[in-house]
C-alpha cells in the first residue's frame, strides 16, 4: 500500500464547502492510473453583512438582516494521469433559503428568490489540472483551473447558488512532510490567483490564500487545522460603491470581498482506499462580505488496478517509496 500519511493527505483536501475556498490545498498527486470519488456535504449559514470597514451593515426597520442558509452536495472526480499529471472535476448542487424582513429589491427580469422558500439547483462546474514538479517529502505542484456556471441560474439572491461568472485560476500547491522532527505530521499551503468575468467591464480579480497542517494520531485517524484567507484586487466597496439603479444586481459579483477563515478537521480511514472526515470552520475577519460560518462532511473512495494487485499480494517488504 502506499504511505500512510500521504493516503490521509489526500483523503483530507476533499472537502469543499460553499463560500470557503474552491478546493483545499491539494500539494501531492495520486499515483498514475488512480482514480478518486468524493461525495460531499456542506452546511452554511450567515446573518450578518460586513461593509468595507468590518463594520455590521445597519438595517433601518432594526429586525436585522436575517438567516441565509446553504446546504451544498458536491461531487468530485479526480484522476492520476502520471505519477506527477492529475485532473479533478466537480459540481456542486445547492438547495439555499433566505428567512428575513430585508430581501433584495425586485428586479426586471430577476425572479425574487428571497421570498423564505427553499430554491436548488446546480452551480458552478470546477476543472483543475495539476503537475507535481518534485519528489520526497517537499513537494511543489503548480494548477491550473476553469470555473463555469452549468447554467444560468438565479445570482440576485441573499442565498444564490453562486456569483454566475466564468472564470480562469492560476496557482501553485506547495507541501511537506514533517519529518524527520514530526514523522507523523504534514503541511500545505495553497495559493490562488483567481480572474472572473467582468460585469459592466468593472475588474475584481481574486487572491486566495488557503493552509492545511495535519497529524496522524493513528494510521487510520488524522486531525488538521485549516485557514483561508481571501483579497479581492477592485470591484465595489460595500456599500459606499454600490449603485442605486439597476446595476445594483451585479453588487453580489462585484463586491470587493475580502475575510479570514480558520477551522478544524478529522479524517478516519476505513480501509486502504475509504475515507471519511468531517470539518467546521468560522470567519474572523471579515470585509465587504457575510460573516458565514459551516460544518461538511466528506466521503472519498480511491481505487486503481495497481492498488488492488498490491492487496492481493499482501504488505510490501520495503518502506512506501516517496510520494
Amino acid at each position: 500500500m502506499g504511505c500512510p500519511l500521504v493516503t490521509a493527505v489526500a483523503a483530507a483536501v476533499g472537502l469543499v464547502v460553499l463560500g470557503a475556498p474552491e478546493a483545499r490545498a491539494q500539494a501531492w498527486t495520486p499515483p498514475k492510473g488512480e482514480a478518486s470519488v468524493d461525495v460531499g456535504y456542506a452546511f452554511d449559514t450567515a446573518d450578518e453583512h460586513i461593509d468595507s470597514q468590518g463594520n455590521v451593515m445597519t438595517v433601518p426597520s432594526g429586525q436585522g438582516w436575517g438567516t441565509m442558509t446553504w446546504n451544498d452536495a458536491a461531487l468530485n472526480l479526480g484522476y492520476g494521469i502520471t505519477d506527477r499529471w492529475a485532473v479533478r472535476v466537480g459540481l456542486p448542487f445547492v438547495v439555499s433559503k433566505y428567512e428575513g424582513q430585508v430581501p433584495h429589491p425586485p428586479m426586471p427580469g430577476h425572479q425574487n428568490q428571497d421570498d423564505g422558500k427553499w430554491y436548488d439547483t446546480f452551480g458552478d462546474f470546477a476543472a483543475e489540472v495539476r503537475f507535481k514538479t518534485t519528489l520526497g517529502s517537499f513537494v511543489v505542484t503548480p494548477l491550473l483551473g476553469l470555473t463555469v456556471p452549468s447554467h444560468s441560474y438565479e445570482f440576485y439572491a441573499h442565498a444564490a447558488a453562486g456569483r454566475g461568472l466564468t472564470e480562469g485560476r492560476v496557482g501553485v500547491n506547495v507541501g511537506r512532510l514533517l519529518d524527520p522532527l514530526l514523522p507523523n505530521a504534514y503541511a500545505q499551503v495553497r495559493y490562488v490567483f483567481s480572474v472572473p468575468e467582468r460585469p459592466l467591464g468593472i475588474w475584481h480579480n481574486r487572491s486566495n490564500l488557503s493552509w492545511d497542517v495535519g497529524y496522524l494520531v493513528t494510521k487510520a485517524l488524522t486531525i488538521d487545522t485549516i485557514g483561508e484567507w481571501e483579497k479581492t484586487h477592485g470591484g465595489w466597496r460595500a456599500p459606499v460603491d454600490f449603485p442605486m439603479d439597476q446595476n445594483f444586481l451585479y453588487h453580489d459579483q462585484l463586491q470587493r470581498s475580502d475575510y479570514i477563515r480558520l477551522g478544524g478537521g478529522i479524517s478516519y480511514a476505513l480501509s486502504g482506499s475509504v475515507e471519511v472526515a468531517a470539518m467546521a470552520y468560522t470567519s474572523l475577519h471579515v470585509r465587504s462580505e457575510v460573516n458565514m460560518g459551516g460544518v461538511a462532511l466528506n466521503f472519498t473512495y480511491s481505487f486503481s488496478p495497481a492498488q488492488a494487485i498490491r492487496k492481493r499480494q499482501g504488505p510490501p517488504g520495503r518502506p512506501p517509496r516517496p510520494s
